[in-house]
């Protein structure tokens, strides 16, 4: 094989994907933008006509309070699952062979369980006859059922759960990944354990545990299946209203507009995370440094 053809081999190699990618990713995405520009009849979508009604329609204080919602609960969601999951990360990585393996597995079952079935099964646990609300009134702790269901708190408790993994998996990766000798190095140099974690463990694991949070938080905005099951009508998220506007009220072009603004809010508190990260991290390492 010559250099030229050498040269070319990777991107051959790539052409099936990047075809995939097209058709089934990019040119649904592009006709989205389109549709959400195009006017709304009783017969679908009136493609003689340019115009952002789609758009103004999102600043009814309906529509702008579900994506609220959403935005609020993603952001409270993927900072518990965050906390939560940094002391589990620190905990499995200093384990070694079997034990690690083991609790890695037992995190991950969860997560290769349906999600319908997952939240049916918090369902059981959360209804009002439920086992939390049945150990509660056992216990003379409550003489009324506490309302853990179709309430925000039951789809905050419920994300959790489902997507707790896609925070502990990158934390424990760039945990166990640091050289234990950095941290022996620290002790030498007189610093404590605190100063260790400050300084040395928490820089390096700043990247792994931002990127377990950016999908941790990407995946709660897009959620359907937990918040429909566990909040119900009282508690409308972005996908669930979604689903309403485009397959029972058949409103292509809104469906289109609010696809585009969850996209790009998403992206934008993305990019803006991930600069202040950066923009911590730098810090840290710099008083590390002094």
């Amino acid at each position: 094989m010559n250099a030229g053809a050498r040269r070319w081999l990777p991107f051959l190699l790539l052409l099936p994907l990047t075809a995939v990618l097209c058709v089934g990713f990019l040119l649904p995405l592009i006709q989205s933008v389109e549709n959400s520009f195009h006017g709304f009849s009783p017969r679908g979508i009136d493609r003689s006509t340019w115009t952002l009604a789609a758009y103004t329609k999102l600043f009814d204080p309906f529509y702008a309070g579900v994506f609220g919602r959403t935005l609020r609960i993603s952001l409270i969601i993927s900072a518990i699952t965050a906390v939560l999951a940094y002391p589990v990360a620190l905990y499995v990585a200093q384990l070694r062979g079997r034990a690690q393996a083991f609790l890695l597995l037992v995190y991950m079952s969860p997560w290769l369980i349906n999600v319908v079935v997952k939240a049916f099964g918090w369902t059981l646990l959360l209804g009002p006859r439920g086992t939390i609300n049945t150990i509660l009134r056992t216990l003379g702790l409550t003489d009324a059922p506490v309302p853990l269901m179709f309430n925000e708190t039951g789809v905050i408790i419920g994300l959790i759960h489902g997507h707790f993994i896609f925070v502990l998996l990158p934390l424990w990766a760039a945990l166990a990944g640091i050289d234990p000798n950095l941290r022996w190095a620290a002790g030498n140099l007189g610093a404590r354990p605190w100063e260790i974690f400050r300084r040395v463990t928490l820089p390096l694991s700043l990247p792994a545990l931002m990127a377990g949070v950016i999908i941790n938080f990407t995946m709660n905005m897009a959620a359907f299946a937990t918040p429909a099951l566990l909040g119900g009508t009282r508690v409308q998220v972005v996908s669930f209203l979604a689903y309403e506007v485009n397959l029972v009220d058949l409103n292509w072009p809104l469906g289109a507009a609010m696809s585009m603004v969850l996209l790009v809010a998403t992206l934008v508190l993305v990019v803006l995370s991930q600069r202040i990260v950066a923009s911590g991290r730098r810090r840290v390492m710099f008083e590390g440094a002094r």
